[in-house]
């Protein structure tokens, strides 16, 4: 079995990718300008090739915390094909030959993997996840959407649709809305932290998110109700998929159930304009039981679980 890991450019990884499996957009070239508007850059982007066949892709930005520095893969690496535990150890083997080579301050990568290993090591800080859920956006078919997903979920969302009438509260894309404008949103997520026991990012992480990414690659939706956005969930999109990065809500949005409308009704607006999927990023597993309560909401959505790999 012969490995070898290559260097190549944004694009040439874009190529390898297309149509055999999407690229999360955190391992595209749209990521790369939040990076920089944060002030990293990346490191490298690598293919990784099995008797000259290429098998992976994974690109890596650079980190320091607290003087260490690290390298990330976020969704990272990219299995074109054969992803057995024996590929992924030789991918990480020529991942550190090469890291090693080129910048000997870097302590340690962080990336996902499907298999545990012995040179693998868990999160300190952060929590992962190994399963999610992917609601399946039916074109846009409100019925279609629907038909995926469990009896418990069908009937809240019908509650919420209900509810939403009812209070007079609608669902709005807030995709390019103004600096000033998400500041009263942001406030949103501050809430919603306090009272959930997290730490939001500052403000400037979620709009450079936004702005940097541009309407192609970041989608805002919100519900409206009595004339103040109550609920908001951020999308990230690219070849297809969509993913629900962060989303936040009032305690006055649950008088109108704005998060669960809103989730339906975002995953409908993404099947209009062309996205197959919205993935609700985690539910518990063995491995991550901090996300059992979401994993009940997040389960409404779909049938059926899916496996991820975790970081």
């Amino acid at each position: 079995m012969t490995y070898k890991l290559t260097q190549i450019s944004a694009e040439e990884m874009r190529i390898a990718a297309a149509g055999v499996r999407p690229l999360p957009v955190e391992q595209s070239r749209a990521w790369d300008a939040f990076d920089e508007r944060c002030g990293r850059q990346v490191f490298g982007r690598y293919a990784f090739t099995m008797n000259d066949r290429t098998i992976a892709l994974i690109s890596l930005t650079e980190f320091s915390i607290r003087g260490v520095k690290f390298l990330w893969a976020k969704k990272g690496p990219v299995w074109l094909r054969s992803q057995s535990p024996a590929n992924e150890r030789a991918l990480r083997k020529a991942l550190i030959k090469e890291v090693k080579k080129r910048d000997p301050k870097v302590v340690f990568i962080r990336l996902h993997a499907k298999y545990s290993a012995p040179d693998l090591r868990e999160l300190l800080q952060t929590m992962t996840f190994d399963r999610t859920v992917l609601v399946n956006t039916g074109g846009g078919d409100q019925d279609a959407i629907l038909e995926t997903m469990p009896k418990d979920g069908r009937r809240s969302v019908r509650r919420s649709i209900k509810r939403m009438i009812e209070g007079g509260a609608r669902a709005k894309d807030l995709t390019g809305l103004t600096r000033e404008e998400f500041t009263p949103i942001y406030q949103v997520i501050c809430e919603t932290a306090d009272r959930d026991g997290f730490h939001a990012h500052p403000e400037e992480v979620y709009w450079n998110m936004l702005d940097a990414l541009g309407p192609e690659h970041a989608r805002l939706f919100g519900v409206e109700y009595e004339g103040e956005i109550v609920a908001w969930v951020l999308v990230l999109v690219n070849d297809r998929k969509a993913y629900a990065y962060y989303g936040a809500h009032s305690l006055k949005a649950r008088e109108v159930l704005a998060s669960e409308y809103l989730d339906f009704w975002a995953a409908k607006t993404l099947g209009e304009d062309g996205v197959e999927t919205l993935d609700l990023m985690g539910v518990d597993s063995t491995r991550c039981p901090e996300l059992y309560d979401l994993g009940i909401y997040k389960r409404r959505f779909a049938k059926d679980d899916v496996e991820v790999d975790g970081a």
